[in-house]
């Protein structure tokens, strides 16, 4: 029997990040999740085939393999992704959240883990063990901070704005002028019909203008972005009080990674609803998380 490969997987929302260790030598694969994965993980059956492919084309095996994936919410989900991937990889395979690599990653075995990029959860685990999240709902309801969720929230601020003074005002906000045009539109009304018509999984893509309308001066952007924070901390808040263990919270994801702004506002709600928390953002890819959860099957 040749010596097991380890093999980390983070498949993220926007990519998948295989890392390969044999013999002492490290290689790393990306490609663009889209490329395998269609709609959500679950709402395509071949996902998970396809995401098989993907691996076993880049390493055949047999490997000791620990994956985090995007999607992964509940527990009757974990129990098809752990059936379909322990029968069809080869080796000894273990499964989780893509946000529970994070912990592994910063080299901590108790913390609270948040990822805001694509989607947007918080994870911690209690004393029994049990895994504790809050949102991560999608981009319709809920992923509060993520990239969708930011201009989902813009658009719908410019509309009350719109609605509570009139459009002149609204489009006069840097964050609502930035997204008309993008969406080459001429006011609130067709950026209302131009936005539901969009892939909401989509929206995400036009979240730096929140960020540059904010450093153009736009109260819109800043009223979203601290809604946002204060959201994302009154989670881990909440998960602390459900009983997840420790007093560190590791914070990844493109949004909270790329954005000070954020990261700053974050820590300023943490201080109000969970002093006792803080703040830590992942400088280490997830992927190296994958890699320990591997090392220790």
């Amino acid at each position: 029997m040749p010596e097991k490969i380890t093999v980390g997987v983070d498949v993220g929302g926007t990519k998948t990040h295989i890392a390969v260790v044999e013999g002492g030598t490290r290689r790393d694969v990306l490609v663009p999740s889209a490329d395998w994965r269609r709609g959500r993980l679950f709402e395509d059956p071949g996902n998970l085939t396809r995401l098989v492919e993907l691996i076993t084309t880049t390493v055949p095996g047999p490997y000791r393999i620990a994956l985090g994936l995007h999607d992964l919410d509940t527990e009757e989900q974990r129990a098809v992704a752990v059936d379909e991937l322990t029968r069809r990889l080869p080796g000894s395979v273990r499964v989780v959240n893509d946000a529970e690599l994070l912990g592994p990653a910063a080299g901590l075995d108790e913390c609270l883990k948040l990822i805001v990029g694509t989607g947007a959860i918080a994870l911690g685990t209690d004393a029994a063990g049990t895994l504790l999240t809050a949102d991560g709902h999608g981009s319709l309801l809920g992923d509060t901070g993520s990239a969708s969720a930011l201009v989902r929230e813009t658009v719908r601020a410019g509309l009350r704005l719109a609605d509570s003074d009139r459009p002149a005002t609204a489009l006069a906000d840097p964050a609502v002028a930035l997204l008309c045009d993008v969406y080459r539109v001429a006011d609130t009304a067709e950026l209302a019909v131009a936005v539901s018509a969009d892939d909401p999984y989509q929206w995400g893509r036009h979240a730096p203008l929140i960020f540059d309308a904010l450093g153009r001066g736009s109260a819109v952007a800043a009223a979203v972005l601290d809604e946002a924070a204060d959201v994302l901390a009154r989670n881990l808040a909440a998960l602390r009080r459900r009983g997840a263990r420790g007093d560190t919270v590791v914070g990844a994801g493109g949004v909270l990674t790329a954005q000070t702004e954020l990261q700053s506002r974050l820590t300023a709600r943490l201080s109000v609803h969970a002093p006792d928390l803080t703040l830590r953002i992942l400088t280490a890819p997830p992927v190296e998380g994958a890699l320990v959860l591997a090392d220790r099957l």
